[in-house]
């Protein structure tokens, strides 16, 4: 019994409108990491949310999964998308409470990488695995502890994520795709950030 509970990851907005679940989950399906990149950090900034989102060295814990395997149940109607850039991630969050949900690339990728704020499961680790890693450490706010790295470095993280892309990509989990329609075309208008 477990076994079937533990195969389903359950998500939310912080006010709870728009509720989501990644369903299969497994550690070893998911990729969970941290990244300082500036733009990660941008995009707290944007939504209002770097004091919930981003960790005191300004990082944004993230789960990465097939697309195919993210699911709405509620508040769909709530999805708003942000670029930083016009060729930039599209950047996905709840337009109800600016709650991030997750970036992804364009709609041919079967990839979405899950912030920590959209995710609302006391399992998370059994479900989904440990934090493997963190990437952009250059870009985080001060220099971050040897502990709070974890045991991947950048490269082995990226390369994990080209796999798996990969993978993913053969295995056709770049549809169904609750981002984007059947043309690989955003399902909302993307914003484009003003710098």
């Amino acid at each position: 019994m477990d076994q079937a509970i533990s195969t389903k990851l359950s998500l939310s907005c912080q006010c709870k409108k728009m509720q989501a679940c990644v369903e299969p989950i497994a550690p070893k399906l998911a990729n969970h990491l941290t990244c300082y990149c500036r733009d990660c950090q941008k995009f707290a900034v944007a939504l209002n949310r770097a004091d919930d989102v981003l960790n005191e060295y300004a990082g944004t814990t993230i789960l990465q999964v097939p697309i195919a395997h993210f699911k709405f149940l509620e508040g769909k109607e709530h999805l708003g998308c942000l670029r930083l850039t016009k060729k930039g991630l599209y950047r996905w969050y709840a337009k109800c409470c600016n709650t991030p949900i997750g970036n992804t690339l364009n709609g041919g990728w079967p990839f979405i990488g899950i912030i920590h704020s959209f995710i609302d499961d006391n399992k998370l680790v059994e479900k989904a695995g440990v934090v493997k890693g963190s990437v952009h450490i250059k870009e985080a706010s001060r220099e971050i502890p040897v502990q709070r790295l974890g045991p991947c470095g950048h490269t082995q993280l990226v390369l994990a994520t080209l796999q798996k892309l990969a993978l993913w990509k053969l295995q056709g989990k770049h549809k169904p795709s609750e981002f984007f329609d059947n043309h690989g075309q955003p399902i909302v208008t993307p914003q484009i950030q003003a710098h």
